[in-house]
């Protein structure tokens, strides 16, 4: 059965590790399937069926309670969403915890899986601008390999509002992003949240 908003079917694979025919390690991923494409004529289609995105850019916050994991409230927060017609949500400006993704995958949520907030030009004083150059490639492939399973996850998001879009700087970091992501991941598109 096919991964869906209104039938979030998962299933588990079980990798194991044999030695002498024991078990020395397994891992279980947790997945759903299901396709997806963007149209020019049809728009998003999952499984083939036109789905308009009604989303919310979702802070990695938990209003008044911070922004440590609290499993309940993000939970409940997504079940005020659902409540409200959301079926879409684009995870503002950051990396998702994984606890998003997983309720995401449960309850039936598509996730645009938003990177980075700047790059090499930065926004604040101490900001990922400092590391850029050392750490994005592997920030992002260690994001890309850790929620690529998620079925919940339609597009990768390469950064929000870079000050680098739209110059020949940006244009070249856009390209490497965009191939890294292709690299871990070819079955998603990738996007930019921007603003003039």
């Amino acid at each position: 059965m096919l991964w869906n908003i209104g039938s979030p079917n998962l299933y588990v694979a079980v990798t194991e590790i044999r030695q002498n025919g024991k078990i020395i390690d397994s891992y279980n991923t947790r997945f759903g399937i299901r396709s997806i494409k963007f149209d020019t004529e049809k728009g998003f289609l999952l499984n083939g069926e036109r789905l308009y995105l009604q989303g919310v850019c979702n802070h990695h916050d938990l209003g008044a309670l911070g922004s440590a994991m609290n499993y309940r409230a993000l939970e409940r927060q997504l079940e005020i969403l659902k409540e409200m017609g959301v079926n879409a949500i684009r995870t503002s400006h950051n990396p998702p915890a994984p606890e998003l993704l997983e309720l995401a995958d449960q309850m039936g949520f598509v996730v645009i899986d938003e990177a980075f907030d700047e790059w090499a030009r930065g926004k604040r004083v101490n900001g990922y601008n400092k590391v850029f150059a050392d750490w994005h490639e592997k920030d992002w492939r260690s994001q890309l390999r850790r929620d690529r399973n998620h079925p919940s996850v339609i597009l990768w998001s390469t950064g929000n509002e870079i000050w680098e879009q739209g110059t020949p700087e940006g244009h070249k970091i856009s390209n490497e992003l965009r191939q890294i992501a292709h690299e871990e991941d070819p079955t998603r598109p990738t996007t930019a949240g921007a603003n003039d």
